[in-house]
């Protein structure tokens, strides 16, 4: 009677195990759940996003609004991914990435991530130069220098909690919305073309390049890292299934909020170098200040360079954030707080320095949204992989409908652009041709590598986990007799 009462109870439980939750919606919870999407959707507002939104305005006027729509939209369904990760599984994804893969493949998985940071940060960080250039009229490489004190904001984290960084962060996005949507109003916009650019899929033979630039800045590989670990930072338990179901749908709605500002705000800086649509005009982050200067007063250029220090300077944070995560997640360094922030900054304010001193006016977005694309799929991979496993995500594991659809879509965002980096003509006496070859033939013979390693599977991970707890506890008690 025991047995058969017992197997009862788990059958009961089983059955009931995925019950559906009814959540009960409260706008003020909501709000509480408000801050990780916020500093997720700067990655959308960096320097070189806004530089893509101007290009897609000077080549595209409105018509290329749908596709930036499109590109956030699915921006939105892979950070959701990201967020689950990180709030089922109670890791982020550099931990994931340390415990699921074979070691080698983790560390090269970590040095990629870097890579990307590295790349990302240097837009950011040459980005805010700029706008302090365009403000006080400083050299460019003593804007880099003074990009150094974001780490001051990173360490008072610390002491202040992330709740203080978090609201930081959102006036400083407001500044942005305050600032681009003035321009906006400098222009006058047509609203009925703006909404045909909005709702009408048209792409001008003119801007097909532009069209590949927003579709590339979609997913930032250090972003689906950071979302994952932010969420992670929220201590919320895993365990109590009714608490993860709602902090999965407040996250979502949080995200989907945060994301929709990003684009709107994308919008007025796509809206307002609609202006000089088939003008032949050629205008970077700095000389937009001087055309904005000469059509509409002293005051349209120093909003533009506001504008454009909030979006170096938070872009900056989250980068350093995202720098400091994956270090103690793909490597477990012991180090301090300061020291991970110091050398995050360093390792991109040193090659920002260069590029400063090389040249002032030569503009390294292109080089660098070619970085990001190459190593977008060493995110995704691991994310779709983590996605799809059933012992580590249970109910909310990703379907097959969906992986294939993401998997595809992905896969076009990466092909698109590497073909828009093939150049026209190519000079086949040229030495530097071939190593560009060689270099691409080991990069896909590494991703080949990634794409078809079988991750580990849950149970042996958590034993492996188990064990190296043992082992720590023993080493413990052993210091701890032998200190006695």
């Amino acid at each position: 009677m025991i047995d058969s009462a017992q197997t009862d109870t788990n059958l009961q439980s089983a059955t009931s195990e995925y019950e559906k939750i009814n959540i009960k919606f409260s706008f003020r919870e909501c709000l509480s759940y408000f801050g990780p999407g916020l500093l997720v959707s700067i990655a959308y507002l960096d320097p070189g996003n806004l530089a893509g939104d101007m290009d897609a305005g000077l080549n595209g006027k409105y018509h290329l609004l749908w596709v930036l729509f499109l590109a956030t939209a699915l921006g939105f369904v892979f950070q959701n991914r990201a967020m689950m990760i990180g709030l089922v599984s109670g890791k982020d994804m550099a931990k994931l990435c340390r415990y699921y893969y074979p070691r080698k493949m983790s560390i090269l998985l970590w040095i990629m991530a870097e890579i990307a940071i590295i790349g990302s940060d240097i837009q950011e960080v040459l980005g805010s130069a700029i706008a302090l250039q365009i403000l006080f009229g400083l050299k460019l490489w003593i804007g880099v220098l003074l990009t150094i004190t974001t780490t001051v904001l990173i360490l008072l984290v610390k002491y202040i909690g992330m709740r203080a960084l978090e609201v930081f962060f959102a006036i400083l996005i407001g500044t942005m919305a305050i600032c681009f949507f003035i321009e906006l109003g400098f222009i006058g916009p047509n609203f009925g073309q703006l909404m045909e650019g909005m709702f009408v899929p048209y792409v001008p033979s003119s801007a097909f390049s532009s069209m590949i630039g927003l579709i590339g800045a979609v997913l930032m590989p250090h972003n689906l890292y950071l979302h994952s670990s932010l969420v992670y930072e929220k201590k919320i338990s895993k365990n109590d299934r009714p608490l993860l179901h709602k902090s999965i749908m407040y996250f979502k709605i949080e995200t989907g909020v945060s994301l929709l500002i990003s684009f709107f705000i994308n919008l007025a800086v796509i809206g307002t170098f609609a202006n000089w649509y088939n003008t032949n005009e050629d205008l970077d982050l700095h000389s937009a200040a001087s055309v904005l200067e000469v059509n509409f007063g002293t005051s349209a250029k120093y909003i533009w360079g506001i504008g454009l220090l909030a979006a170096g300077q938070s872009s900056t944070l989250t980068g350093t954030l995202a720098g400091q995560f994956v270090m103690t997640g793909f490597v477990k360094l012991r180090v301090s707080k300061f020291k991970r922030a110091f050398v995050t900054r360093c390792i991109a304010i040193a090659p920002s320095i260069i590029i400063a001193f090389i040249s002032e006016n030569e503009n390294f977005n292109n080089y660098l949204n070619v970085l990001q694309a190459v190593q977008l799929p060493f995110a995704v991979i691991p994310l779709l992989k983590l996605s799809i496993d059933r012992d580590l995500m249970g109910e909310f594991t990703m379907g097959k409908v969906q992986l294939i659809i993401l998997s595809i879509l992905s896969s076009a965002i990466v092909v698109v652009n590497y073909y828009s980096q093939i150049p026209s003509d190519v000079d086949w006496s040229s030495a530097w041709i071939y190593i560009i070859i060689a270099v691409m033939i080991l990069y896909f013979i590494f991703l080949g590598f990634v794409l078809f390693t079988k991750i580990k599977k849950t149970k042996d991970v958590k034993l492996s986990m188990a064990s190296h707890a043992q082992k720590q506890s023993l080493i413990q008690d052993d210091e701890q007799q032998n200190y006695a």
